[in-house]
């Protein structure tokens, strides 16, 4: 162990800036990897609490049936027309059409599909539901085709045994209903809505009153953006498109930049450590012969050169970390809301242990390859 302090005390007298230039460059580890971290989980937290709930939106329409309103074919085109990504994101559409004959006291008519590939088609997940639920009594959901090409098929509800039954109301017979009409034949009975049908199979003038949306994955500020604006396009005022609180992707772009910069600074003041102690070795190719001639063997020169980086090292990058936890951290989390939660005590432990660990490796192969590989003769030559 003295020899190790004689060397560090030696190599601070006669390598000063070489010695600044590496106490910056553990400082720039510390600080960095530990910034990194924080910022990491802080983006994890944020981008969690952003999306984990927005699996679906619902726009009611603020409709005037004796003027402006939300039309069913205008609804048409505008979900038509949104991009092949945001409809592969959508595995449900409920359009909720006006009826003055079927109210909200008999269940209302529904409408439920998908889009693929620019067509209508069965919303699946509604009628997996429909049969594991048990609500589809009897007969068959919509096939692709009857829902791609609106055919006039229902489903519709049981029948009670009360006088003002609408199913009763509709139907012609066991077979037929008659809506908006037109007979429909009847292809199924469930226990959810007053009626179910497809969505093409509706007159172009139907009136909406609403529209939801559910999303097989959390909706993105992108895609948030690109509803708001098309509904707005097509509706206006009477489109009631709720505000949300999305953040812009290029937050995310924007913790990611500075995380992959923080991780690449840190890895060159690692890099830049090795290649300055490498340098302070080179000089003491003479010192090494001597050593290695005096039976000084590798193993021990290895242990010697890696306690002297570790006494360097392990004090600033400690202290650091302190005075990071004290006086920077405390200015960070006004800028980033979950930053101080990530650490403790523990995690600045195993933060510590695996730059000591990984610092031990990358010297370690250095020191040995670099200089301890080669013959006694080899290193005299070298001097």
């Amino acid at each position: 162990m003295k020899y190790v302090l004689k060397n560090i005390t030696s190599f601070i007298k006669t390598e000063k800036m070489i010695f600044i230039l590496i106490i910056i460059c553990v400082i720039a580890s510390s600080f960095i990897i530990n910034f990194s971290y924080g910022l990491y989980q802080n983006y994890n937290v944020v981008k969690g609490n952003e999306t984990s709930e927005l699996y679906s939106l619902e726009i009611p329409f603020n409709n005037d049936l004796n003027g402006n309103y939300a039309e069913k074919k205008i609804l048409r085109d505008t979900v038509l027309s949104f991009s092949d990504s945001l409809n592969e994101n959508i595995d449900m559409y409920l359009v909720k059409p006006y009826s003055d004959i079927i109210t909200e006291d008999y269940g209302s008519v529904y409408t439920r599909f998908a889009i693929k590939n620019g067509n209508f088609v069965p919303c699946e997940i509604f009628e997996e539901n429909l049969k594991k639920f048990g609500n589809l009594i009897s007969g068959k959901y919509f096939s692709e085709e009857q829902e791609r090409n609106g055919d006039k098929v229902a489903l519709v509800h049981a029948e009670s045994t009360g006088g003002d039954d609408i199913t009763r109301k509709l139907k012609i017979n066991d077979e037929t209903i008659l809506f908006q009409d037109k007979e429909f034949k009847i292809v199924g009975i469930q226990a959810l809505h007053g009626l179910i049908v497809p969505f093409e199979s509706l007159n172009d003038d139907t009136p909406i009153n609403l529209l939801n949306m559910g999303f097989i994955k959390p909706l993105t500020r992108s895609q948030y953006d690109e509803i708001k604006e098309k509904i707005s396009m097509a509706f206006g005022d009477i489109a009631d498109i709720p505000e949300l609180d999305i953040p812009e992707a290029e937050n995310y772009y924007l913790y990611n930049t500075i995380i992959l910069i923080s991780i690449m600074i840190a890895i060159l003041a690692a890099i830049n450590f090795a290649v300055l102690y490498k340098y302070i070795l080179s000089k003491r190719t003479k010192a090494l012969s001597v050593f290695r001639i005096c039976g000084c063997t590798k193993f021990r020169a290895l242990r010697m050169f890696l306690s002297e980086c570790m006494l360097i090292t392990i004090p600033v990058f400690a202290l650091t970390a302190l005075c990071y936890d004290r006086f920077v951290l405390p200015i960070l989390a006004k800028h980033f809301e979950y930053i101080k939660s990530a650490y403790s005590l523990i995690l600045y432990l195993i933060i510590f242990a695996i730059y000591v660990f990984s610092s031990l490796i990358v010297l370690g192969i250095m020191i040995y390859f670099g200089f301890l590989r080669k013959t006694i003769r080899e290193t005299k030559g070298g001097n």
